[in-house]
């Protein structure tokens, strides 16, 4: 079992993942938020809240500068919200701790896409060597958002927190940290070892749910209702269903989101699906919270279908078409 006051930090506190884990973990021992000046002073200034379920939260708690980590504080778990890519996130704050001498924490990677994992690996593997470290992907499923609200700042996102997780490297026991999980308020579902890479495309799948659309301005549900950006939507899943098909993976159920059964549902004939788009959309929205499509990461989106394409000499000309929208 795990030890009573664990020493937890947060990486990228004051952005939307770090700021929800901060939140819904601080109660559970000492748990760090880890930024930057910019975001670590929007904290102590008191301008930075929670919305769940509707209800504001101010957030507050132990916080960290970059610059200052790892503050003689050995580490028991780091979890590292930051976008993609995250090697260099990993060399610094890891290397940090390699200069101490301490035993390097276990490591949870929250990025969407699918190559967070290999890039954390191999710059664990530049520090320490052939030093195995405990690494678990997690996929989260709510949909986060932050904005500008009379001067504050608020990070929404709705409970219960649900996530996927499993081990990529290490001797971390899964059964122990089970038990700590069970303490919070996150409802973790885990995936075994040999399933994470395939628990990654199953959340990209997501992810790419509604790219056609927001490329061109529009919600998922407008998108959705006009027959030629509904049909740019699914061809672009079908070259993704295919790549992934082609390099061996596959694509899981998690509950409450069956991609598999919705890999089947965008292989059907169109003309099957033409007449139910609009009903999709509306679902999709729905469940998304109506949180607009985050644009920032599309390399990590469809730049990653058209790059799993080329290497695997299959044409991904739609997820093509989408990226370079946005990148003009």
């Amino acid at each position: 079992m795990y030890k009573e006051n664990l020493k937890i930090g947060i990486i990228g506190v004051g952005g939307r993942t770090g700021t929800m884990f901060f939140q819904e973990l601080k109660n559970l021992g000492n748990v760090f938020g880890i930024g930057r000046e910019k975001e670590i002073e929007e904290i102590k200034e008191k301008k930075l809240f929670v919305e769940k379920n509707g209800k504001l939260e101010k957030v507050e708690g132990n916080l960290i500068r970059e610059e200052e980590f790892p503050k003689e504080i050995q580490f028991d778990f780091l979890f590292l919200t930051v976008k993609n890519p995250v090697a260099n996130a990993v060399k610094y704050y890891y290397g940090k701790i390699k200069e101490k001498n301490f035993k390097p924490p276990v490591l949870f990677l929250s990025q969407n896409g699918i190559e967070a994992s290999n890039e954390a690996l191999l710059a664990l593997e530049e520090i320490f060597g052939k030093e195995i470290v405990s690494v678990f992907r997690i996929s989260l499923f709510n949909p986060v958002e932050k904005r500008v609200e009379n001067g504050k700042f608020v990070v929404s996102y709705s409970l219960p927190i649900k996530i996927a997780l499993g081990k990529i490297s290490g001797p971390e026991n899964e059964e122990e940290l089970k038990s700590f999980f069970k303490k919070t308020k996150i409802k973790a579902f885990f995936i075994p070892p040999a399933q994470v890479k395939n628990m990654e495309y199953s959340k990209l799948f997501l992810n790419l749910i509604g790219m056609a659309s927001a490329t061109r301005g529009l919600s998922l549900k407008e998108g959705f209702s006009k027959k030629e950006v509904f049909l740019e939507e699914i061809e672009a899943m079908r070259e993704y269903i295919k790549v992934v098909r082609a390099v061996g993976g596959n694509f899981l159920n998690f509950p409450g989101y069956p991609v598999r059964i919705f890999s089947h549902f965008f292989s059907l004939p169109i003309f099957l699906l033409l007449p139910f788009r609009k009903i999709f959309g509306r679902i999709i929205e729905r469940g998304r919270l109506k949180k607009p499509k985050d644009l920032d990461e599309i390399d990590y989106y469809n730049g990653v279908v058209v790059r799993l394409g080329k290497s695997l000499k299959i044409a991904t000309p739609i997820n093509e078409k989408i990226l370079k929208r946005i990148k003009k």
